[in-house]
């Protein structure tokens, strides 16, 4: 561990550890990586457990707290699974919190937030921002407020998503945004930040990231949720199919705002003060 500094380590898709002076905060951690065919067909879903159990050898023992971004089961499916291991509380909005304890969370540890909410664990302090998903081919994939049926959500069209968010993370003195396909324009003016992780899947997030540079003007600039995440992580970091990156380099470079880089599955990465 550093001793000064943030520890950043990419988990793949949009999955983040972040450590401060001991202390871990998980976002959106997904190991199972269903295949493309499997969501195509509507196949059942269920954890990896094998796939979990080896993402989670890069995880710290205990965290203070899960953030998800939105109900999708790329974000939300293991994440039951990582809470009663990690002992971790969930901060999701409140239908992501309903299909996570349908799916096995601890209902004490799981806690709904809404765009406008503060919420400190440990020595983080967490703003809860509005945001919005990316559209697939002109829509929201599974575009649903609530799962509309009664059960565990077992298929993928179940892991809908709900009330998207974006959070601001403080700690340390450092500025941590995250979302996953976001509205960075609803953020108030002059919210400079160290390190801005913007979900850049889809055309839509790739059209608001020269807006979103200037609105934020950060030290550094991770594109996320690049990966094909239909690929099980010992396969190696490769760009999803719809992703741009050189569209993405480009208008970082025309922005002059921040720094890019790139993070590799499980390596971490120091973000430090100036």
């Amino acid at each position: 561990m550093p001793r000064s500094g943030v520890r950043v380590t990419y988990l793949g898709t949009n999955g983040y550890q972040f450590e401060f002076q001991g202390h871990a905060l998980l976002v959106d951690p997904y190991f199972s990586r269903v295949d493309l065919f499997s969501i195509a067909l509507g196949s059942r879903l269920q954890p990896n457990i094998s796939r979990v159990e080896g993402g989670m050898r890069y995880l710290a023992p205990k965290a203070d707290a899960i953030l998800v971004t939105h109900g999708h089961f790329d974000h939300l499916l293991d994440v039951p699974i990582v809470m009663s291991r990690t002992h971790a509380r969930l901060i999701t909005s409140a239908s992501a919190v309903e299909l996570a304890k349908r799916a096995g969370a601890s209902s004490p540890k799981a806690f709904g937030v809404s765009a406008g909410d503060v919420r400190r664990v440990g020595p983080w302090k967490i703003r809860v921002l509005p945001a919005t998903h990316d559209r697939l081919f002109g829509k929201v994939p599974f575009d649903q407020r609530q799962m509309r049926s009664s059960g565990p959500p077992q298929h993928p069209a179940d892991w809908v998503c709900g009330e998207p968010l974006a959070f601001l993370i403080e700690v340390g003195d450092q500025r941590i945004y995250i979302d996953s396909g976001g509205t960075p324009t609803q953020l108030p003016p002059r919210e400079r930040v160290d390190l801005a992780i913007l979900g850049m899947a889809l055309p839509d997030s790739r059209a608001r990231l020269p807006r979103a540079l200037e609105r934020l003007e950060p030290r550094y600039i991770l594109p996320s949720h690049q990966d094909n995440f239909f690929q099980p992580l010992d396969a190696g970091f490769q760009f999803g199919p719809l992703t741009d990156f050189s569209r993405v380099r480009r208008d970082c470079q025309q922005a002059n705002h921040g720094r890019l880089i790139l993070l590799d599955y499980f390596r971490p990465w120091t973000l430090r003060k100036k």
